[in-house]
């Protein structure tokens, strides 16, 4: 019988926050994370032998459909959404502390995550495998119903035909604020109406590229039809569609993870990359998995991250331990390294001047 165990993040009533807006300099990077927020921490534990690590969050504002509502999503690591949207900023929270508690709680007592004892290594070979079996096998395209104004969407899914968020890509809009689109915005001006044309395949196509999937040998685009009520819906609805644009509702392809793809997954849960020769006067400690504390004659502190991504890793540098504050970003760690005592000297020239004035 599994032992019990109770995440201390139940315990958490009301986090400190931090504000975030486009100006203060505090804002997570990338997209996804709203207008404006507040950040907040949830602390870290050890349970059932398992250490699960302090984490950074946001919670902020979405607005869809012509409705605000709040939604959380995790600062570092994949950026997951974290629990259910909510009317209430208190409301979101309870959702994102129970999400995080209960994950927390079944990884102790089901042992998803590893003991203490295992080293990295194997904690790293263990998630790859897992991520490696739950890759999407099968891309569908789906038109929404025409009495619901049309659109379509593109989804990765698995064998099971499970999906996640960030395999739900519309076709004919361009989504959330700051959602990478095709630049040649043919899913914004060609298709139209909810038509089920050659163009979607092509932006269906751009999107698979993206993100690392390319169709098995073989496998062409294909008719699917879901149950039978659905699909007496669409045989009374066909003649809405466009003339000319009476595609099957639903097509399916397989496709399978590309070269890049996979090599993107060997950075991800492999080693951490080994930082090149540092500059005279700079030292680097690690402080996690995938970053390190930088020091400058050993009195100015930052920190340093990589993420693996496909496209192109990215090394970040920030101003703070919790890895909010970026100061710029770079393919390579060396490119960061390299100014770290001219931001010391910038850094001593300010404090010099505020004491003068």
């Amino acid at each position: 019988m599994a032992t019990q165990v109770r995440s201390i993040v139940r315990e958490t009533v009301e986090p400190e926050y931090t504000r975030y807006t486009p100006t203060n300099g505090k804002k997570p990077d990338g997209a996804g994370f709203g207008v404006d927020g507040w950040l907040f921490a949830l602390p870290g534990e050890t349970l059932g032998g398992v250490r699960f690590p302090q984490a950074m969050y946001a919670a902020f504002q979405v607005s869809e459909r012509g409705a605000l509502s709040w939604r959380v999503r995790e600062v570092g690591g994949e950026r997951r959404r974290i629990g259910s949207d909510s009317t209430t900023r208190k409301g979101v929270l309870a959702l994102a502390v129970n999400t995080v508690a209960q994950g927390r709680e079944k990884a102790a007592e089901g042992g998803e995550c590893f003991p203490v004892s295992a080293t990295m290594a194997e904690r790293l070979e263990r998630m790859r495998a897992g991520q490696l079996a739950a890759l999407p096998t099968v891309a569908e395209i789906r038109m929404a119903y025409p009495l619901a104004g049309g659109g379509a969407t593109l989804r990765l899914m698995t064998a099971e035909g499970s999906t996640t968020e960030r395999n739900m890509i519309p076709l004919t809009e361009r989504g959330a604020a700051g959602r990478e689109n095709d630049p040649a915005g043919i899913y914004l001006d060609a298709i139209t109406d909810g038509a089920n044309t050659e163009g979607l395949l092509i932006a269906a196509g751009w999107h698979l590229t993206r993100l690392g999937f390319d169709y098995a040998p073989g496998a062409v685009w294909a008719p699917y039809s879901g149950s039978a009520s659905s699909e007496a819906q669409w045989e009374e609805w066909a003649p809405m569609p466009p003339e000319g644009h009476r595609w099957p509702h639903t097509v399916r392809v397989a496709i399978t993870a590309t070269p890049e793809h996979l090599a993107y997954m060997d950075r991800k849960y492999g080693p951490a990359p080994e930082l090149p020769d540092l500059p005279a006067g700079v030292s680097a400690r690690p402080s996690g998995p995938r970053s390190w504390q930088i020091c400058y004659a050993n009195r100015r502190f930052w920190q340093l991250a990589y993420w693996p991504r496909m496209g192109g890793d990215v090394w970040t540098l920030y101003a703070d331990p919790a890895r909010t504050q970026s100061l710029a970003r770079a393919e390579r760690p060396g490119e960061l390294l390299a100014t770290i005592p001219a931001r010391d000297a910038e850094a001593q020239a300010r404090a010099a001047a505020h004491k003068g004035y």
